[in-house]
């Protein structure tokens, strides 16, 4: 009996204890609460907007509160996560039944950030079909939405169905049979594919934001917040580099891959809702926006929805494009008629939400008006 417990002593050294004492929980319940908080607020801002100052609820915006649902599912599940082993080294967790329920919910966060990520990504897509005009710009962006709706699904299924049987994804024991997909592989063979898509998705608006015929650090100001996105490349890049081999000690050396991949969503989301703070700062606190230099939504407008267009006139949310030309509209009422032309020659785009108002002169019959 004492040679039993000399043998445990020396297995459980100071330096053992230790290590097995290390804790990152905290380290994940703070990262995901923030992370929670700022798409939510994000979220919250972006609906009040449309709905307070704008027109409405779009389907960009539906499907962006979809991926907020699926970001909730993530960081949730990842939280819940800690109270079975994870941020915590696997020679802490002794239950069999604890470390199957860890795999389950792993599985579960797998496949929330695989919807969380694609849907953003199809919300950015129907947001540019909205504002910007163009045949070529917008071809380019249904091949972009359906790519990554392709991607979306693919990556899912390839998650549902990583084991043969499924069930063998969260086996503790090692004694279902069957055969699974390395899941690393598949991330690092899908990252370029997923990489070209989202630099082709934040690069997309860029040359049109540029294009605009207003003051120069009102352009720049457009394409820095529409430039934002690049930020979500980033941390996908990050992300990827946390990414390795499935270990013994799983519960510990999978926080910072987990922990990026609920800032990768989260982001997105914010930076997803960002034009809808620049439309707050206008209306409710318009000295705020003077201070910080932003580009004004109200000037040249009557109230939050007044924008006019033609057939070639784009027009949502208080947010138009005019081409660079003018276009002449005969009404012909009885027996008299009247020449209608629309110049866009001295127009000016004003930042209005998500991107641009055009303020077009229009004359009748010769007559400025």
């Amino acid at each position: 009996m004492i040679a039993a417990e000399n043998i445990w002593t020396r297995e459980l050294s100071a330096e053992r204890k230790a290590y097995l004492a290390q804790s990152r929980i905290p380290e994940i319940i703070a990262c995901n609460v923030v992370l929670l908080v700022f798409a939510t607020v994000g979220l919250l801002v972006r609906l009040f907007v449309r709905l307070r100052y704008l027109t409405g609820i779009n389907i960009d915006d539906v499907i962006c509160m979809a991926s907020w649902v699926f970001t909730f599912v993530l960081c949730f599940t990842v939280m819940l996560m800690t109270k079975y082993g994870f941020g915590k080294h696997i020679g802490t967790v002794s239950s069999f039944s604890d470390r199957a329920m860890f795999l389950k919910l792993d599985f579960v966060t797998m496949l929330a950030y695989v919807l969380a990520l694609g849907t953003i990504k199809m919300s950015f897509c129907l947001l540019y079909l909205h504002i910007f005009p163009g045949k070529k710009f917008r071809i380019a962006c249904w091949w972009l939405l359906a790519i990554i709706v392709a991607q979306t699904i693919a990556e899912a299924l390839v998650v549902l169905f990583q084991c043969t049987p499924v069930h063998k994804a969260w086996d503790a024991t090692g004694l279902v049979k069957g055969t699974c997909v390395d899941m690393n592989t598949f991330y690092y063979a899908n990252f370029a594919v997923k990489l070209a898509s989202d630099l082709a998705l934040f690069t997309m608006p860029i040359p049109k934001l540029v294009q605009l015929r207003m003051p120069v650090g009102k352009r720049v100001g457009l394409v820095i917040m529409f430039s934002l996105g690049l930020l979500v490349c980033m941390t996908s890049i990050i992300r990827i580099c946390y990414l390795n081999p499935f270990q013994v000690d799983h519960t510990w050396s999978m926080v910072n891959a987990t922990n990026w991949s609920c800032v990768e969503v989260a982001v997105a989301i914010f930076i997803a809702c960002i034009p809808s703070f620049n439309t707050l700062i206008s209306y409710r606190f318009p000295r705020l926006q003077r201070m910080l230099g932003l580009p004004s939504n109200k000037d040249n407008t009557t109230g939050p929805s007044n924008t006019y267009g033609t057939s070639s006139h784009r027009t949502w949310n208080t947010l138009s494009i005019e081409p660079n030309n003018s276009h002449k509209l005969k009404a012909i009422m009885g027996k008299g008629h009247g020449d209608v032309q629309v110049s866009a020659n001295g127009s000016q785009e004003h930042i209005i939400h998500a991107g641009i108002q055009v303020t077009t002169d229009v004359s009748v019959n010769d007559r400025k008006v």
